[in-house]
């Protein structure tokens, strides 16, 4: 499909080639500004999260510490030693050192936390609880089994879950606590790590929490429980470093999700924050910038409509009607209006049409005319001595007492003269020209006594329509230059044949002949005005079909290969429409 190149399709291209880049640089821009707050927002997590686990490892550090410090006391150890054999007041008056001790601690910190000391040698706890703490060797054997800090939940009271710390051991042989030892139980609330998780919340775009190998929780106090399940999951699917980040799609939605490990709780802090909202004041941008190059592209596209309708239309109306002027159709007028400048080059181009319509036809009117007028002067031109020489064959052959010849010589003049004077109709038929030159050969053969013709053509050819006169004017010429001048006797062959579109007339004859340097003179005279040096009768047949049938049609001399003479051939297009222009 061949695109047409006008003004609509130019500047539709133009604004096209505008904005391309635009988008791209734009898209380009866009993608780096996104990709620099997505680099700074997980800068920000991984600091804040570090932040956060250097708070909560210090914390459960210096908790664990105090444990530790409880269970090397003297005064602690020295409660033991009571409990097994010292005097009553004074193990009352121990207890309630340590007690004031216990509490001293737990309150020096800022969470809340209880201290329980358990006495393996008298099955005896102390504790800063408000609850009872019964001793339980088998659930305190089990947990100073384990390392580090573990979760302990309360199905009672959730509220009152807690992280726990136990210092005190070892185990002896038999898989008991040494029973001269003292355990400490350290435990903090849950509500401790929940209220610093709010903190780091507080003025940020993400969800904190945090969650252990066991999938164990610890949420804040406004968390999405669902989506952080599925961050959860998300998590655990890959291979966790001490801190890290990754981009997941959860629920249609896309997340940012930072890391980082605690090694002091066993805990992974974990905080995810949704990019579309964080990159929503970029995308709002990004989507007004894009609102507004496609309002640009239609304002464009519509100017360059409004161009199209009010410029390149009225232009291409009028290239149709100057193609169809081109063409010579000049009654064609632009009857369209575009309510414009144009409406003043329509009415002057009607203007110019009809004025240029009227000289036209004036001036073909006239070049007709002209031409009839020199078609009939033409015809009337033929040679007036032949009358003379037939007449003086009368005379001569009346005295003789010739009277077959003079009756003959006086048939075929009569008939002669007949067709040639007859000037109120230009056209004849081939059968009817053929007519004429049979009898002016047969009076130059009654003249002569030594010319001898042939006339060779198809009957299907005898009905052609030409103009009068073109062969008999070739056939006086061919007898008067080339038999007459010829000693002894001569043959004249006429020939019709129809060759594609192309009617052709051959006369050949055996007489004297040109030169080759001869024929090509006279060959460049046909087309060059009439003067004294040009043969009259040849130069008359060529301008009369031309006249006729076009530039196409014409005359050409050359040597008769089959006569040894010369060879005059005319032609002219089948069909070619002379017919209005003999009645123009």
């Amino acid at each position: 499909m061949i695109i047409k190149k006008n003004i609509f399709t130019k500047l539709n291209a133009v604004i096209f080639i505008f904005l391309i880049p635009i988008l791209l640089l734009y898209g380009l821009s866009n993608q780096v500004s996104v990709q620099v707050v997505e680099g700074l927002l997980q800068k920000e997590k991984s600091n804040q999260l570090e932040f956060f686990r250097k708070q909560l490892d210090a914390i459960a550090l210096s908790l664990a510490m105090n444990a530790i410090t409880l269970t090397r006391d003297t005064t602690v150890l020295g409660m033991e030693r009571a409990m097994l054999s010292g005097p009553q007041q004074q193990l009352i008056q121990i207890e309630s050192n340590v007690q004031e001790k216990l509490t001293l601690q737990s309150s020096a910190n800022s969470w809340n936390n209880d201290i329980t000391l358990y006495f393996p040698s008298v099955q005896r706890t102390l504790s800063t609880s408000f609850r009872q703490i019964p001793y339980d060797e088998r659930k305190l054997d089990k947990s100073v089994r384990v390392p580090g800090w573990s979760y302990r939940p309360d199905p009672e009271r959730p509220d009152m879950s807690s992280f726990v710390y136990y210092a005190g051991g070892p185990i002896n042989e038999n898989g008991k606590l040494d029973q001269s030892l003292v355990v400490a139980e350290m435990a903090f609330y849950e509500s401790n790590v929940t209220s610093l998780l709010d903190q780091l919340k507080t003025g940020s775009k993400g969800d904190p929490f945090m969650v252990d190998r066991q999938n164990h929780l610890s949420y804040n106090r406004s968390s999405d429980k669902q989506t952080t399940s599925a961050v959860v999951d998300a998590l655990f699917q890959k291979t966790l470093e001490e801190k890290g980040d990754f981009v997941s799609e959860i629920g249609k939605k896309t997340y940012l999700v930072n890391y980082v490990y605690s090694q002091a709780l066993g805990y992974y802090v974990v905080d995810y924050t949704p990019l579309e909202q964080i990159l929503f004041p970029i995308t709002k941008i990004r989507n007004f910038f894009y609102g507004f190059i496609i309002l640009l592209l239609a304002v464009g596209v519509m100017a360059s409509f409004l161009l199209y309708k009010h410029v390149q239309a009225p232009l291409h109306a009028l290239t149709g009607v100057l193609k169809r002027f081109q063409n010579g159709d000049f009654s064609v007028r632009l009857h369209k209006w575009f309510h414009s400048e144009f409406d003043f080059v329509v009415v002057r181009f009607n203007d110019m049409a009809g004025q240029i319509q009227h000289l036209i036809e004036n001036v073909y009117e006239e070049k007709n005319r002209s031409r009839m007028a020199t078609l009939k002067q033409l015809q009337a031109q033929i040679n007036p001595h032949f009358l003379y020489n037939c007449l003086n064959f009368i005379i001569s052959s009346a005295s003789l007492g010739r009277n077959e010849s003079v009756i003959a010589m006086a048939y075929n003049l009569s008939d002669y003269y007949r067709y040639i004077t007859r000037l109120d109709d230009p056209n004849t038929c081939l059968r009817d020209e053929l007519k004429l030159v049979k009898n002016y050969l047969e009076i130059h053969t009654l003249r002569l006594q030594r010319i001898q013709y042939e006339i060779k053509v198809p009957e299907e050819m005898m009905d052609i329509q030409m103009p009068r006169l073109l062969i008999q004017p070739i056939v006086e010429n061919a007898i008067v230059h080339g038999l007459e001048p010829k000693m002894g006797g001569g043959t004249l062959v006429i020939s019709g044949e129809v060759i594609g579109e192309y009617i052709r007339i051959t006369i050949e004859d055996s007489g004297v002949g040109l030169s080759s340097d001869r024929q090509q003179q006279l060959t460049e005279q046909l087309n060059q005005p009439m003067d004294e040096t040009i043969g009259y009768g040849l130069w008359n047949i060529h301008q009369r079909l031309k006249y006729w049938y076009g530039e196409s049609s014409g005359l050409e001399i050359t040597s008769s290969a089959a006569q040894s003479g010369l060879c005059v051939t005319i032609y002219w297009k089948e069909g070619y429409d002379h017919d209005s222009i003999a009645s123009g």
